[in-house]
């Protein structure tokens, strides 16, 4: 798994730290505020994974999560359409799906 989509994560304008997260070091989280420097989320890390699912939910937008023939799928329900998005790790589907329902979301709350 590459590190761009875990960078595109921390990039984005609505990133937050959760505490409980792992960074790219290993390292986890138990202050946010403690958290400098060119980090990263560890997405093969099942505790953050579920506060990236966490944080789909909070938008209103987490429908299911699936493990089927050995990739991990979260689905979300966008404004445009229900998508499915697929990872080896569950933090990797949860990624993907994250940026693509902040950016749905954010046209959204724009129009």
């Amino acid at each position: 798994m590459s590190d761009d989509l875990a960078q595109d994560l921390t990039a984005h304008a609505r990133w937050v730290w959760a505490e409980g997260m792992r960074d790219q070091h290993g390292r986890r989280v138990v202050d946010v505020g403690l958290v400098t420097g060119a980090l990263w989320p560890d997405l093969t890390d099942m505790a953050t994974a579920g506060r990236l699912l966490e944080a789909l939910d909070a938008l209103g937008v987490l429908t299911d999560v699936v493990r089927s023939e050995g990739e991990w799928i979260v689905a979300v329900e966008l404004p445009s359409e229900l998508k499915g998005f697929a990872g080896d790790y569950l933090g990797e589907a949860a990624a993907w799906a994250l940026l693509e329902a902040w950016a749905e979301v954010g046209r959204a709350e724009e129009a």
